[in-house]
């Protein structure tokens, strides 16, 4: 969205595309100033040559530097110049085609005041003026038809100061007086303005001032009708749902009202303000504004009584028959209101305690608060929302008059909360000389110290809201700032202050009825940017340390129980925890341990670069350490990122144990590197282990190395280091460690094609899965024993098998897991002559790929997998696609899809289920009637088939390939 604007009713101002353009003084000044004057009108030389005192060559350089600030913008025509820019966008001749309001809004000063032409301000100055302050007491009459007479009163005092003989001004004064029951001074103003027309003009009064006189004289001295609304305000933004729901909420023979809440700097004032004013036509009987100042600073809070006498007052109700009691007052505010159509904003409301005296019988309320006011009785509830990034924009170009890409980031540092942009206008139009740049710099390094203009202050406003909470209330917000995690649960928020769940829920819900913390998900519970800012500030330094600590150990505790879950039988350590939390959530099951870690994986993440910095060494590893088995479901790259942090940490805690973990942890994580990085790692914590006497350690270190050494395809150190891996579980005594070794040796005969030996040893180990409730381990075992007896031609039995694994999959909540599963059923219930089972496994294989990763589009999908580095997720989904589009007859699509799980293949180093994918590509370009091509891949396919020394895999890839070979039927 470009902005261009020009402006000479006051200082020149140039804004090109957002930017506040510089114009050096002298001649192009007065150039340019001359040229606004008759946008799109050549202008001849001889009058620029006057206006500016200079020679025909020094206008032409004149202008010839002016069209370096305002590139394509001056153009040179026959006998003058010309200004390209349109009426509209210079402030001169908008000021004629907007309201009053709108139009006063443009002046900022003496017009051309630093233009330097005397020869303009003599031409224009005068007229210029008049036309303002003709403007002027057009708007000071529109407001006194509202009712606005109070508020006008100390301006037209000074209006008529500065200029004592304009009468329309001093006829204004008087009226304003006569209405605010000010008689006396009504009636002196006359007498001053009268004598003063007398002695200094020889005058007498005009008729306005007549007029005005005669009104005082009647005692007519209120208007019709009643306006206390502020003014509405140009700069309005987005909103446009909320305001139409508060426009719709007219009332038909009762009452009806609209409550308003928000968080502070939200807008609730700005949008009650306007839907009032877009309302007044149909409540035209009265339009009232009382600020309740429950939330103002320095203020205290109004009591009912004392605004039904501000309100009673405004109807016209002399005080002197207004009753003194709060229940007498409130029954003569409601008959007052009885046959009025009036409507009636109640700003800043404390609760509704404050608020239910001041309802009428009938017409209309806009209550604005910063609390949900849950326990009052209004037909509709408004809780305001931030804006959105676009609105935010819009709101920031209207008042800086910056536009751009940079300013994207502005409004994000302030939250998109209108308060802040407002502030950050403000401040960035009075300092042109800033970038956009510079203003997150700023943001970045001091975020609320810098929302502060004048009296507007973010953290004020959030200070006034945090003093009106009790004490719990106050503790639980500022400690909750030290969490770095984007949202949190209730077992969070109780481990923080040390009580239960169930207290620290309802704390929680009290500050989300005072806008304090957002809620956008049932039990979930986060800070917006600003107020997250403000909590941390508000934190005591005695009691931050305790609170890091109870954070971190809260997250570390529920780590470890969840890792027992889902990897039961998982070698202890001495766990870091000191503050064991008295109220962790119940992880009873693995579905429940992987639920959980799904929801609290950043802020997981979150914690360890807590305690790193803090320098809590012994959380930074053993987090990370507990995290390992979770994070293998397809998050490489943050597993990488996590243990190198531990990694770092254990240097510095000197623990021999901890390092050993640690390096372990890492290489693991580098696993699919296909370099010298995960041995290097794995080595040394292998020299560790036996170090420090740690056998299964030393056991896991060796099925490593095995599981890397396999899939580089090494299968002669990958038996050895099975082999040995499994004597050391044995030998150390741990069934779970044995299960997994078991699992190991059993694949890499698979892989060798001793299918018998094979299954036996898949066989023990998922008997011991199963024994310690090792569920998720339990479901890789079951699929790898269905591989097996797919090529031993054991057709139920794999099918059987398939569908085994399927259900623990789903047991454990392992979503991943399970796609992968369907993805093999499908490809096997094709091989098997099964196409309605395997269309049925292949979409809901890639409804769970899609719904796991959060995206719907498949090719996205894709993308973030291998962004993510999750290259065996990525070959599945690819795999399983190129599947669902083969039976769906989208060849084209297939033959995409089956190139993606090819390059994936390789990423993954899962080079075993390449005959598989080689085998479709060759089915898929004969139906596309590429024979040669074909044939290429099916003859790749026997060659990958080959390699896994399994007869039926070589003899489905020859298969394949005869047919593609054979000679096409005649046509």
């Amino acid at each position: 969205m470009d902005v261009r604007s020009f402006g000479l009713l006051g200082p020149l101002e140039v804004v090109l595309d957002g930017r506040h353009v510089h114009v050096p003084p002298g001649k192009r000044r007065v150039v340019l100033a001359a040229l606004l004057l008759r946008p799109g009108q050549v202008v001849p030389v001889d009058e620029l040559v006057d206006l500016a005192g200079c020679s025909r060559n020094a206008l032409q350089t004149a202008v010839g530097r002016l069209r370096e600030v305002l590139p394509s913008l001056v153009l040179t025509r026959p006998g003058g110049y010309l200004l390209d820019v349109r009426p509209d966008e210079v402030d001169v001749h908008r000021f004629d085609h907007l309201e009053p309001r709108e139009a006063l809004a443009l002046w900022r000063g003496r017009p051309f005041a630093d233009i330097g032409s005397d020869a303009l301000e003599r031409d224009h100055v005068p007229a210029l003026t008049e036309k303002y302050l003709t403007t002027l007491e057009a708007r000071i009459e529109a407001d006194l038809a509202r009712g606005g007479h109070e508020r006008l009163v100390p301006e037209l005092r000074s209006l008529t100061r500065q200029h004592p003989v304009r009468e329309r001004l001093w006829a204004q004064l008087v009226v304003a007086l006569h209405r605010c029951d000010r008689q006396t001074e009504a009636l002196q103003a006359y007498d001053d303005i009268r004598g003063r027309l007398a002695e200094e003009l020889g005058l007498d009064p005009g008729r306005d001032l007549q007029r005005a006189h005669q009104q005082v004289l009647t005692a007519d001295n209120r208007p019709r009708a009643r306006n206390d609304l502020p003014g509405d305000i140009a700069d309005f933004a987005g909103r446009t749902e909320d305001l139409d729901e508060i426009l719709a909420a007219v009332p038909s023979g009762c009452v009806a009202i609209t409550a308003i809440d928000g968080m502070a700097g939200i807008g609730k004032t700005t949008i009650a303000v306007r839907a009032a004013h877009r309302l007044a036509a149909r409540f035209p009987d009265a339009q009232l504004f009382v600020d309740l100042h429950s939330h103002t600073a320095g203020v205290e809070p109004r009591t009912p009584s004392d605004a039904l006498m501000a309100l009673l007052t405004a109807l016209g109700v002399p005080a002197q028959s207004i009753p003194d009691g709060l229940d007498a007052r409130a029954a003569r505010w409601r008959a007052e209101m009885a046959h009025r159509k009036a409507l009636v904003v109640l700003d800043n409301a404390g609760s509704a305690a404050q608020v239910r005296p001041l309802l009428p019988g009938a017409g209309l309320v806009l209550v604005t608060s910063r609390r949900r006011l849950v326990d009052l009785d209004a037909a509709h509830t408004i809780s305001l929302d931030v804006l959105s990034e676009e609105d935010s924009l819009k709101l920031l170009a209207s008042i800086a008059r910056r536009t751009g890409e940079d300013c994207r980031e502005v409004v994000r540092l302030c939250g998109h909360l209108p308060l802040a942009v407002r502030i950050v206008g403000a401040r960035w139009r009075t300092r042109p000389a800033w970038s956009a740049q510079d203003l997150v710099r700023r943001l970045s390094e001091q975020r609320l110290a810098e929302l502060i203009a004048g009296e507007r202050s973010v953290a004020g406003a959030f200070a006034l809201s945090y003093q009106q909470l009790t004490a719990e209330q106050q503790r639980l917000f500022r400690l909750l700032g030290l969490h770095t995690g984007q949202d949190w649960d209730a077992h969070l928020a109780a481990a923080v202050i040390g009580t239960t769940r169930a207290e620290a829920e309802r704390l929680l819900d009290e500050l989300l009825d005072a806008h304090l913390v957002q809620q956008k998900e049932n039990g979930r519970y986060r800070f917006h940017d600003l107020l997250a800012d403000h909590a941390k500030a508000c934190v005591e330094p005695e009691e931050t340390e305790e609170a890091v600590l109870r954070i971190l150990d809260y997250y570390l505790h529920v780590a470890s129980t969840a890792e027992l879950r889902i990897a039961p039988g998982s070698p202890q350590i001495a766990s870091a925890v000191r503050y064991l939390p008295f109220d962790p959530p119940p992880l009873t099951t693995p579905r429940q341990a992987v639920a959980w870690l799904d929801t609290e994986r950043r802020n997981l993440r979150a914690a360890v670069y807590l305690a790193a910095y803090r320098g809590h060494y012994a959380h930074a590893w053993q987090l990370p350490h507990h995290l390992a088995h979770y994070l293998l479901r397809g998050y490489g790259r943050e597993r990488i990122e996590l243990q190198s942090v531990a990694l770092a940490a254990t240097h510095q805690l000197g623990d021999l144990k901890a390092r050993a973990e640690a390096l372990k942890g890492l290489g693991s994580a580098y696993m699919n590197r296909n370099d010298d990085t995960p041995f290097k790692h794995l080595h040394e914590a292998l020299d560790l282990m036996r170090q420090i006497g740690d056998v299964r350690g030393e056991a896991s270190v060796f099925g490593l190395l095995g599981i890397i050494a396999r899939e580089r395809n090494d299968l002669d150190n990958a038996q050895e280091y099975f082999d040995r891996g499994l004597e050391l579980m044995r030998s150390a005594g741990a069934p779970t460690g044995e299960a997994r070794a078991l699992h190991n040796v059993g694949v890499m005969y698979a892989l060798r094609g001793d299918n018998d030996r094979a299954i036996s040893h898949l066989e023990s180990a998922l008997a011991l899965m199963e024994a310690h409730g090792d569920v998720n381990r339990a479901a890789m075992a079951l699929q790898d024993i269905s591989f097996v007896h797919y090529h031993l031609s054991n057709d139920d039995d794999c099918v059987a098998y398939l569908e085994r694994s399927l259900a623990a999959y789903q047991e454990v909540g392992d979503w991943r897991g399970e796609a992968t599963a369907r993805s093999d059923f499908a490809h096997t219930a094709l091989e098997f002559g099964m196409p309605g089972k395997a269309l049925e496994m292949a979409r809901a294989a890639a409804e769970l790929y899609r719904t796991g990763m959060g995206v719907t589009d498949d090719d996205e999908v894709l993308q973030t997998m291998k962004d993510m580095g999750d290259h065996y997720a990525e070959l599945g989904h690819s795999f399983v696609l190129a599947i669902l589009a083969e039976i769906e007859g989208r060849l084209a699509d297939a033959v995409r899809y089956g190139e993606w799980c090819l390059a994936a293949v390789e990423r993954s180093q899962r080079r075993w289920a390449g005959d598989r994918v080689l085998g479709q590509m060759c089915r898929l370009h004969l139906a596309l009637g590429d024979r040669d091509t074909a044939v290429r891949y099916g003859e790749r396919a026997v060659r990958a088939a080959e390699r896994l020394r399994q007869p039926r895999a070589v003899a489905v890839a020859e298969r394949i390939l005869a047919k593609a070979q054979s000679p096409a039927p005649p046509a």
